[in-house]
């Protein structure tokens, strides 16, 4: 970004410039006021100093930060958006590239068990050895989606539209629990890059089942090596300890990208890794106990056939929820240490500024416009009839002044094609090119 200039601009529109009828006016100030600071702090005893405490702590008090955000109410909304997403985009994925895998069984194996690992009893699949993945939606039915056809173009439409939403919608939520106003950017900007997080998304399942079946291969090579058998206790242990670490580094990837590039907001680094691990801990903890939990849902006989795909809904939702309650640890960790997530980017700061700049002008010309009046008032003759001219044209000078004042996507539209922070009235007034 180029440098802040030095030459701000000049505020044309103020009201009485003339000295002799200036209403507000700088003024010695013979004595001066006492100062009053904060009285100490004091904490309550006996239960009510345990619940002052209780309040205080860091965990208590991001969990009040998230539901006074409408966290709860946002996370149901994305969880909405997320199945359809996930839906639609196996149907598209098996659809293009189903082909690739219905011949080979060991590829099948480690796609499945990827999206096992990300969503639980999602795909319900039998593994190589003959071990049956129970799930809502059949391995046979994906991987006879071979071939486009138009159910596989009604499927990408609404891939694009509910995945882009959902990302869409994530950005927003999380921008919402550091208390930032949404994005003003262009909105097809913003859709390409909602796809192309989409699309980075869909990348890291593949890379995941890619990777989880050559570790697995070399494990078992190894394993092999050193005579343990193919399906000895340390194999296994080594294979599920690699899932994990490897299910954590994506989860934790995963969340950083989000908070910080599909966010937009500049968070610092340190508070960015721990939040993000916090909250790659909280999914793969989800993801270790997703089968129990759908488990336990397939066992209400009240719901029967439906129990999965319950089970499916309601861990996406405790998965959105995780997402959004690690944000809030992160905004609730800069609000402890001062700082302010609107001042972080540049651009951000510059509108703000300009923003208190409009608003402390219009406080000045409004007190000018006050003691005018007041004067108008106490005054007789021609003096009066001088000054209510004065007036009335100061008035319309200050409405063109502020009808003048670029507005704020205007502003933001500006910083990004003069690339300063703080463009002047000409720079924010030029037509946007085509």
């Amino acid at each position: 970004m180029p440098g802040r200039r030095g030459d701000r601009r000049a505020y044309s529109g103020a009201m009485s410039q003339a000295a002799a009828d200036q209403g507000v006016r700088d003024a010695d100030v013979p004595v001066q006021a006492s100062g009053a600071r904060p009285d100490p702090a004091t904490h309550a005893a006996g239960v009510a100093g345990l619940i002052e405490r209780v309040l205080a702590w860091r965990p208590v008090r991001v969990w009040f930060h998230y539901l006074s955000d409408n966290g709860p109410l946002i996370a149901a909304g994305m969880t909405y958006q997320a199945i359809f997403a996930v839906f639609a985009g196996l149907w598209l994925t098996f659809s293009i590239a189903g082909f690739v895998v219905k011949g080979n069984p060991f590829l099948q194996t480690s796609l499945f068990g990827a999206l096992d690992n990300f969503i639980p009893r999602l795909i319900s699949y039998t593994d190589t050895v003959g071990v049956a993945h129970a799930g809502a939606i059949k391995a046979t039915t994906l991987l006879d989606a071979t071939g486009l056809s138009w159910s596989s173009v009604i499927s990408l439409v609404g891939l694009l539209l509910t995945a882009v939403g959902f990302v869409g919608t994530l950005r927003t939520a999380i921008r919402i629990m550091f208390d930032l106003p949404g994005l003003t950017t262009n909105p097809a900007v913003l859709i390409l890059k909602n796809a192309g997080y989409t699309v980075a998304f869909g990348a890291v399942v593949l890379v995941t089942a890619v990777i989880s079946l050559v570790s697995n291969t070399a494990l078992g090579l190894v394993a092999a090596l050193l005579g343990l058998g193919k399906a000895s206790w340390l194999e296994q242990a080594a294979t599920t300890a690699v899932s994990a670490v490897l299910l954590l580094v994506i989860d934790t990837a995963l969340l950083a990208s989000a908070y910080r590039l599909l966010s937009g907001i500049p968070i610092p680094r340190k508070r960015l890794l721990a939040g993000a691990l916090t909250g790659g801990v909280g999914l793969a903890f989800l993801q270790t106990l997703g089968t129990s939990l759908l488990g336990g849902a397939s066992s209400n006989p009240l719901i029967g056939a439906f129990a999965t795909l319950i089970g499916v809904l309601l861990y996406f939702n405790f998965v959105c929820q995780v997402i959004l309650v690690a944000a809030s640890w992160i905004a609730v960790g800069m609000q402890d240490a001062g700082i302010d997530a609107r001042r972080l980017s540049a651009d951000q700061r510059g509108l703000d500024e300009a923003r208190e700049l409009e608003n402390a002008r219009r406080v000045v010309a409004d007190a000018n416009r006050q003691e005018l009046e007041e004067r108008i008032r106490t005054t007789r003759g021609l003096t009066r009839h001088r000054l209510q001219r004065q007036l009335e044209a100061e008035e319309r000078a200050e409405d063109r002044r502020r009808a003048a004042v670029p507005t704020e996507r205007e502003f933001t539209e500006a910083q990004e094609r003069s690339g300063d922070t703080t463009p002047d009235t000409a720079e924010a007034e030029e037509p946007a090119p085509r």
